[in-house]
């Protein structure tokens, strides 16, 4: 498996583009705003099309290109995944988070094939299959969507993480950050139910997952457990 982090100008949110072994069909995961050339780029060094669209959650720089993106499918756009609670968001991402667009911004476009993340293992694009922990806190469907096999992380070409055997590893979203966590002041946000979901994941998940953020760096779970101070103030009193 091979994942391409492409760190967007907007927000600084990571978009990922998945692709499995001896596959030509690639699943894009938050395509944010002002990055199709980068991931048209990834698609065409893999030889992949575009099979599928994941949203983290729904935030505007997680979901900005995803009827874009899906449109590259050919003559019928590829599926838009995202979590069943924050399908409302995709009506209009901006009225949701209670700040100005950006300049930059084109329309907002809703996508034509719009699904929820359905329970279990589930085998989004040929040779992927994810399994969403639902992770509440930072929007009311914020997830985590976790894998295992062997892999490869790529960041502007270069291999940041990699593994040769079957290992765990996680689209964090906004849940998880090196170090931080994604905030809660936001419409839809909620301290208490980020602190549940921060010690549920902590103790369900094997400590060893890679963990790729919404924002910021790849990092470990066992990493995040050890040093970040909101896991662990999450551990404490839950």
């Amino acid at each position: 498996m091979r994942l391409h982090v492409i760190t967007s100008r907007f927000f600084a949110a990571n978009c990922v583009v998945i692709v499995a072994q001896d596959s030509d069909r690639a699943l894009v995961v938050d395509p944010s705003a002002g990055i199709r050339k980068e991931i048209r780029t990834v698609l065409e060094a893999e030889g992949a099309s575009v099979a599928g669209v994941l949203a983290t959650h729904g935030h505007p720089d997680h979901v900005w290109d995803c009827a874009e993106i899906a449109s590259w499918a050919g003559e019928v756009p590829a599926p838009v995944w995202i979590p069943g609670p924050d399908r409302y968001r995709m009506e209009d991402p901006l009225a949701h988070v209670g700040m100005p667009a950006p300049l930059e911004l084109c329309t907002w476009r809703e996508p034509s094939d719009l699904r929820d993340f359905p329970a279990g293992s589930v085998e989004l694009v040929e040779g992927l299959w994810m399994k969403m922990v639902p992770a509440p806190g930072h929007t009311e469907g914020s997830s985590v969507f976790i894998g295992h096999c062997d892999f490869e992380v790529l960041a502007k070409g270069r291999v940041i993480a990699s593994s040769q055997v079957p290992a765990p590893w996680a689209l964090a979203g906004d849940v998880i950050f090196a170090g931080s966590v994604g905030r809660t002041d936001l419409p839809g946000g909620d301290e208490y139910q980020m602190r549940h979901s921060l010690r549920t994941l902590s103790n369900a998940l094997d400590p060893e997952t890679l963990l790729i953020p919404g924002h910021g760096p790849i990092t470990s779970l066992a990493r995040e457990i050890e040093t970040n101070p909101y896991l662990r103030r999450a551990r404490q009193i839950g």
